[in-house]
This record gives structure tokens, C-alpha cells and sequence, in this order.
């Protein structure tokens, strides 16, 4: 069976001192063929293409995108954008999965307001005059996220590590994005999560780690890696009554139709 890891975070994983080899030769021992590094600050861009770009082999895909907890002011956008461009005349178009993380962090409030949004909207004109998925990051935030959502009416995206309710997931899948769950999902207090994990159909879910944050039971407590993405499948399946397959099988037909051809 295959798996996909819709968003980790391979460089944070390699500052936690894990080898990147090792990271890769894990996922390829538990059958997880895909994985996204997602970029969230400039400084992080080079490293995600290059890492796309050596490990194509892996299945690695990257994405470039400003953090809404990341310093964002307008040289940084234009840089996004100029980057962006850049990768898409490249040989690596192919490998970039999208703009983000983007959005909004009213939880951490790391930036001001202000700030955030611009970055935000930016990032969502972005996405949709050059066509790209845009990979959204929302943390009590809902409201603002979906107006600027609707505003910029991107024409695809994934609203990542969804944290709300069935109620919330309505509004998410109303503007025609993927939802994405991570490893929170397992926690046996995540009531809400897992009623929104049951509401949302199928093919409309991604699956993802965040690694190194979130990790799934029953490694909870250690850094997360995107191998145990597979507990996570198996989570879910079990909440929805399912079996794994069929999840595994739906997923990777929905990332594959946001990947690049």
C-alpha cells in the first residue's frame, strides 16, 4: 500500500538533528511514496527546491510560502513571487506543489494582524494568477481565513492541519478546497476533529504529518517524521469505518489531481 504525506516540514526535521537520509529511508520502509516539504519563510526557499530536486526519486514534492509567524513585509513578497517564477521556468516546475503555508495565526499573534493579512492576500493573488494550489495554515482565525478566501477565490488549495468542527469544515469545502488532517487526529480528546474527519467526503480529504510537530499515537510525545503518516491513515479509516486502502487509494487520487503534471 502507498501513502502520501500532504505537508511536512523536512528542514525543521533536519534542524531537530535527524538525518535526511534516514527520514527518506523510513517513509520508503512503511510504503509513504510522496511527501511535500513545505516552505515558510525566503530563507527556506532554495532548500526546498534543492530537497524537491535531489529526492525526486523519493517522491518529493515542495512548495514556497510565507508563514502568517514569519516576518513578511514587501520585499519578502516580491521575493516570493520573483522565486516562484523563477521555479516555474525551471526544470523544477514539475515539483512545486504550491504557494504556503499561508494564512493566518491568531493563536501564536507571533505578527501583527495587519501584517498577517497583507501577507495573506498576497500570497492568495498569487496562487491564482499563476494557477497553483494554495496551502492554507488557520489558527482561530476561521472567520478572517474564509473571507480572504473568498475574495481571492483561488481556483484550488488545502486548508491544512484543519483544527474546527463539521460546521467548519462545511464552510472550508464550500470554497472547494481539500481538507487536511494531521496527526492531532488521533488524540482520544479531539472529539470535534473526529466528527469533522467523519463529515468531510472522501474525496476531499488529504492526510498529512506536520512533522516534526504533531505527532501521531502511539508515538505521541516524540518528534513527528513522515513515516508516521501511516498511523494516521490507519485513524482515520477506523473512525470512518473504512478500510485503509480505500482511504489511501481516495487520497492519492485527490493529491494527485492538486500535484503538478
Amino acid at each position: 500500500m502507498n501513502y502520501v504525506d500532504s505537508h511536512a516540514h523536512f528542514d525543521l526535521c533536519v534542524e531537530e538533528g535527524m538525518n535526511a537520509a534516514a527520514l527518506l529511508g523510513d517513509m520508503a520502509r512503511d510504503g509513504v511514496d510522496r511527501a511535500v516539504q513545505v516552505a515558510i519563510e525566503p530563507s527556506g526557499f532554495a532548500w526546498a527546491r534543492d530537497f524537491a530536486r535531489d529526492n525526486r526519486a523519493s517522491g518529493i514534492l515542495f512548495t514556497l510560502g510565507i508563514h502568517p509567524s514569519s516576518k513578511a513585509d514587501e520585499n519578502d513578497l516580491i521575493y516570493l513571487s520573483d522565486f516562484t517564477r523563477s521555479v516555474l521556468d525551471s526544470p523544477e516546475k514539475s515539483l512545486l506543489f504550491g504557494i504556503g503555508e499561508t494564512g493566518l495565526d491568531y493563536y501564536r499573534m507571533r505578527r501583527p494582524r495587519e501584517e498577517q493579512l497583507r501577507s495573506f492576500e498576497y500570497q492568495a493573488g498569487l496562487a491564482k494568477s499563476l494557477g497553483l494550489p494554495l496551502i492554507v495554515h488557520s489558527r482561530d482565525a476561521m472567520d478572517d481565513t474564509i473571507d480572504v478566501l473568498t475574495a481571492a477565490a483561488v481556483p484550488a488549495g488545502v486548508m491544512h492541519c484543519f483544527s474546527g468542527d463539521a460546521a467548519a469544515a462545511k464552510r472550508v469545502l464550500d470554497l472547494g478546497l481539500y481538507i487536511s488532517f494531521a496527526g492531532n487526529l488521533t488524540y482520544k480528546s479531539a472529539v470535534e476533529l473526529h466528527d469533522a474527519a467523519r463529515y468531510v467526503p472522501l474525496d476531499r480529504v488529504l492526510l498529512e504529518t506536520d512533522a516534526p510537530f504533531l505527532t501521531p499515537v502511539p508515538h505521541r510525545g516524540k518528534p513527528n517524521t513522515p513515516a508516521m503518516v501511516v498511523h494516521t491513515y490507519e485513524f482515520f479509516a477506523r473512525l470512518r469505518g473504512e478500510p485503509v486502502r480505500k482511504a489511501a487509494e481516495s487520497i492519492r487520487a485527490g493529491f494527485d489531481a492538486l500535484a503538478p503534471a
